[in-house]
């Protein structure tokens, strides 16, 4: 009986006998041997063409550095371990392991070793699957995510708000910080993007979505349809609310109600599409004040226990029950503030108002976008006036802002320069472990080293 060959294997060998000696070791296994070359860089090369689970490779191969392990195993479409092979007499395989390998195996080669190699392939590649997948690596920094349970850092729900609407690039900042974090590139961490505008949500189109009633613009735009999203949610959730109140809401449910996922390719972000019609806020339900408020509120809690990150866009009536309920129990509000004297003065009256609504103001945090020395309004003017810590200044950019809209692409994946730069930023203030990565660079910084990191390369 034939088994099945489920693994992909790629060799980088010394000499050919010990090839010839594997392969016929591996016949009756699930590990198919897809090429095997004396030089380390046609190795590589063979393993990202023909799409390899793993390599073996000696480091007598012509051409071999270390370079070529890490390489491998934070390749962006896939991880690719190393297994080394190395002559049994040396400290060849713990050097390799020091590098990046994921372990080795020694010559000469006998049954032993063989059952030994066997082993561990299906044991790495499931590892190093599971690690990416679950995004305990950063292909940012090529290392481990430190565990959210140390210091490094926490999970939070991240309300994103404005007291003036226009201008202000709320949802494009909603929309980028939540890719930060989530993209294979940057955060890999679990997130999800909450729209709850209570007057109308943008969300969906900022990544690509529209009402499934417009297929013509849909197939002429190539965007992906929306089938259900809060107001469905809610509406559904309305009719059970009277006998069962908040448990209705279960995580459970809440999926149920999700784009399919991922929102954006590569990356682990779900996405609940808000409000889409303007009507859609004038419906019964939105009438009963209590129940908006509480189902949100529940909603958000259930919620913040699966992901990293909740990442939550409102808008400006700080007591319309969508907002109250994010305001309410994110960890941070960041306040989106250009600047623009009349944007500050409406900001400082709102926080006074919010102050006395909620209590304090220690969970608020200020963001200015749009910003511009030549426009007059200093960034400490800005924070003398409002009262607030600052915690970043997001540069003006309208070409940039506006393809990324109108290309349903967010920015921080297309833009090298100062926008993507300070936004990729504002993540890192989250996960400050890719501060280095991520920190603002002068001018002159290459762009190209900056694109090959985070924008895919044809």
């Amino acid at each position: 009986m034939t088994v099945e060959k489920k693994f992909r294997l790629s060799i980088g060998y010394h000499n050919s006998s010990d090839v010839e000696e594997l392969r016929d070791a591996l016949t009756e296994t699930d590990i198919k041997v897809m090429s095997y070359d004396q030089d380390a860089q046609r190795c590589f090369d063979n393993a990202i063409r023909l799409e390899a689970d793993i390599v073996l490779m000696s480091p007598d191969c012509l051409g071999y550095r270390t370079a070529i392990l890490q390489d491998l195993l934070f390749y962006r479409a896939r991880p690719i371990p190393v297994i080394g092979w190395t002559d049994a007499r040396t400290d060849d395989g713990r050097n390799m392991m020091a590098n990046g390998a994921a372990g080795y195996i020694t010559l000469p080669l006998d049954g032993v070793q063989t059952s030994k190699f066997v082993n561990m392939v299906h044991e790495v590649i499931d590892r190093e699957r599971r690690r990416r997948a679950q995004g305990e690596i950063s292909l940012a920094t090529r290392d481990t995510v430190p565990d959210a349970k140390g210091t490094s850092w926490q999970s939070k729900v991240i309300a994103v708000y404005v007291p003036k609407g226009g201008g202000s690039h709320r949802t494009t900042t909603a929309v980028n910080l939540s890719v930060v974090l989530s993209h294979l590139t940057m955060g890999n961490q679990s997130t999800l993007l909450l729209d709850f505008d209570q007057t109308k949500g943008d969300c969906h189109t900022m990544l690509g979505y529209i009402l499934s009633s417009e297929m013509q613009i849909a197939l002429q735009r190539n965007l992906r349809v929306i089938e259900r999203g809060l107001y469905d949610l809610i509406i559904n959730a309305g009719v059970r609310y009277p006998m069962q109140g908040t448990s209705v809401i279960t995580l459970q449910m809440i999926r149920n109600y999700l784009v399919d996922s991922p929102a954006i390719p590569e990356s682990q972000l779900d996405f609940l599409p808000g409000l889409m019609r303007p009507s859609d806020n004038g419906s019964m339900e939105f009438g009963n004040r209590k129940m908006i408020l509480e189902m949100a509120r529940t909603l958000i809690q259930q919620v913040r226990r699966a992901y990293s990150f909740v990442v939550i866009d409102l808008g400006q009536d700080f007591s319309s029950p969508l907002h109250e309920a994010a305001i309410r129990e994110a960890d941070d509000i960041l306040v989106i503030v250009p600047p623009l004297m009349t944007a500050v003065l409406d900001t400082r009256y709102a926080l006074q108002s919010l102050e006395r609504y909620f209590g304090d103001l220690n969970r608020f945090r200020l963001l200015t976008t749009g910003f511009d020395p030549g426009f007059g309004l200093t960034e400490k003017e800005m924070v003398d006036m409002l009262g607030l810590p600052l915690v970043a200044t997001i540069p003006f950019d309208p070409m940039v802002a506006a393809q990324s809209v109108n290309s349903h692409t967010p920015y921080v994946l297309t833009d090298p320069g100062p926008l993507g730069t300070a936004m990729r930023a504002l993540g890192a203030m989250y996960l400050p472990h890719l501060k280095e990565v991520f920190k603002p660079k002068n001018k002159s910084i290459s762009n190209f080293s900056i694109k090959r990191l985070f924008i895919r390369q044809a």
